[in-house]
């Protein structure tokens, strides 16, 4: 028994190595995947299990070979599940491998701790018993707490810096978890094997509680960035709103002055012709009274200012809005709010090269006890969407995709919901927010 109590089974490193990898994955996994994710997920512990019986016996030898394989197969498993970045996937490799490791180290520590003091015929109950609570335990907090990691950050995004601090603690920790048991002569390591399962189980604690420290660590800085870029796109469209309301009150102002001109021309003119010229000009003049009137200022402010935008890049834009439906919310809100679903839809339009298709519509309606915002445009790409919203097709990430997460903030405020979709070529917006009586 006492040779067989020094080596760790293989199989309880594949399951560890597995539950570990099964977390990440129901946590970011791509939920469209289906009975597609769950027979991947049953043949990589099926590889997982019969790799490491295979290799129990020789792993001295081979271990290097044995957990580079290893580690090929779990970043494969997430990178496919999850629709990870390079960065991402080598991120939550390392932690998974680390996790896993003290998994299997702490159940086999305490396992080995208390067999001498159990009698033969109950070592196979105990063995199990502890292999079930201990597994249970560890896996589940792992659980909750990468559920709470990922709560209030939709994609934790990773730089090259520190995915070089994460393998570079992956690495540090594995060495001294591990070396311990291929050379007892080395520094951090000891002829007994009661003290080399406690530096291993030490060693990985350590690591786990090292990577779960980045990891807040960069959940938080990334949480402080996105509130910062946030307020800056609602000041940045606050103030775009208060530049197109000071020069559209000096068109209006103009547009006064002129009507009056108008009105006195005509009654001093005298060739039919030139008042002929005059009631053109004033009816051309009077269809711009008529546009934008939703019953909102601040709406009125916004669509004017895009109408200009759409008019200038060959846009067809049309509005159906109930203005005084939004009179619950911020001025600078609504004109964070429209400015970049109208941004988002323009931008989208100006790529289309026939002029025909570029088309916006928008309506901002009562439906039933909710207020009902919708913008359509027109769009030929192909565009990817994670939990109902696009993923940004630009290559720093970080600081694009901004727009659509202050529509989904200002939405939110007032215990809305936004959803975004693609339909027959239409790309669609579709927000509701309740009402009160």
């Amino acid at each position: 028994m006492n040779t067989q109590m020094m080596n760790t089974p293989g199989y309880y490193y594949a399951a560890s190595y597995w539950l570990a990898a099964f977390i990440i994955v129901c946590i970011y996994r791509d939920k469209h995947k289906g009975m597609k994710e769950l027979c991947r997920g049953a043949l990589v512990f099926l590889f997982l299990e019969v790799f490491m019986h295979l290799t129990d016996g020789v792993r001295k030898s081979l271990f290097i070979p044995s957990m580079l394989v290893i580690v090929c197969i779990l970043l494969w498993y997430i990178k496919k599940s999850c629709s990870f970045s390079m960065m991402q996937t080598g991120y939550f490799g390392g932690k998974i491998l680390i996790n896993a490791e003290f998994a299997a180290s702490f159940c086999w520590q305490i396992y080995y701790n208390y067999a001498y003091n159990i009698p033969d015929h109950f070592l196979g109950i105990f063995r199990w018993g502890t292999f079930v609570l201990v597994y249970g335990a560890v896996f589940t907090a792992e659980y909750f707490l990468e559920r709470y990691l990922k709560k209030d950050v939709e994609e934790l995004q990773i730089t090259k810096r520190e995915l070089a601090v994460v393998c570079l603690i992956v690495v540090s920790v594995f060495c001294v978890s591990n070396m311990s048991y291929l050379n007892q002569n080395w520094l951090f390591s000891s002829f007994l094997a009661k003290d080399i399962f406690i530096i291993r189980t030490l060693a990985d604690l350590c690591g786990t509680v090292l990577l779960y420290a980045c990891h807040i660590q960069m959940k938080e800085v990334q949480i402080r960035f996105e509130m910062d870029m946030l307020q800056n796109i609602m000041q940045m469209q606050y103030a775009n709103y208060q530049l197109s309301k000071e020069s559209i009150d000096m068109v209006n102002q103009k547009y006064h002055d002129l009507k009056h001109q108008i009105a006195l021309l005509k009654a001093e003119a005298d060739a039919v012709q030139s008042k002929g010229y005059l009631d053109q000009i004033e009816r051309e003049v009077k269809i711009y009274e008529a546009q934008n009137k939703t019953g909102n200022k601040v709406l009125d402010i916004v669509l004017t200012s895009k109408s200009s935008s759409c008019q200038g890049a060959g846009i067809e834009f049309k509005s159906v809005a109930e203005g005084s439906l939004l009179d619950f919310m911020d001025d600078m809100d609504i004109s964070a709010l429209f400015g970049n679903l109208l941004d988002n839809a323009i931008e989208a339009a100006q790529k289309l090269p026939d002029q025909e298709r570029r088309l916006i519509r928008l309506y901002v309606v009562r439906e039933k006890q909710f207020l009902r915002i919708c913008v359509e445009n027109y769009c030929e790409e192909n565009i990817q969407f994670k939990n109902g919203m696009p993923v940004t097709t630009k290559n720093d990430k970080r600081i694009h995709g901004y727009g659509m997460k202050s529509i989904q903030s200002a939405v939110k405020k007032y215990n809305g919901s936004v959803v975004a979709g693609l339909k027959d070529h239409w790309f669609e917006v579709k927000i509701l927010i309740p009402l009160k009586e």
